[in-house]
């Protein structure tokens, strides 16, 4: 199976298998992503991993996702700079999403109202020197699925 062959469909069009997501697979994967392009390398994120136990404690994350990693950044005074680092976050972010189908785990893409909650983001340790770019809902598909998915685009020329 050839990502070239596959399109890569949000978590939501697919029915998850009952797999929680370890923090060592995500690892994993943040290792290989995080080679997106940064203007002097400056790396500016850092990510919060929460299971589905401590996203019901948290109160305002879906149950359904096996897990939510939440992408922050630090602040940039100069704006030029903050467009660089919001710009290379969602290199990341795609870099991740991209890694992440090869293990069937998909990846949704969130931007909850939540994240401007100065309650929210105190529970999350977010402090007022950062901002939280975006919440990526984590889960494995079931592989009947991907596969199902792969053979209809590869029936259809996809690419």
């Amino acid at each position: 199976m050839s990502l070239l062959n596959m399109t890569i469909k949000p978590l939501n069009r697919f029915e998850q298998a009952s797999r929680s997501v370890h923090q060592d697979i995500l690892l994993e994967l943040l290792n290989l992503a995080v080679w997106a392009p940064n203007h002097k390398l400056r790396e500016p994120w850092r990510f919060i991993y929460l299971d589905q136990e401590s996203g019901r404690k948290l109160n305002c994350l879906r149950d359904e996702p096996a897990a939510h990693l939440i992408i922050v950044n630090e602040l940039n005074s100069v704006p030029s700079r903050q467009a660089e680092d919001t710009a290379a976050t969602f290199c990341l972010i795609q870099n991740f999403q991209i890694l992440a189908w090869q293990h069937s785990l998909a990846v949704n893409i969130t931007f909850p109202e939540w994240k401007y909650d100065n309650k929210v983001r105190e529970k999350l340790k977010v402090t007022d020197k950062e901002h939280i770019v975006a919440v990526l809902e984590l889960g494995y598909v079931r592989t009947e699925d991907i596969i199902g998915n792969w053979k209809m685009n590869k029936k259809m020329n996809i690419n």
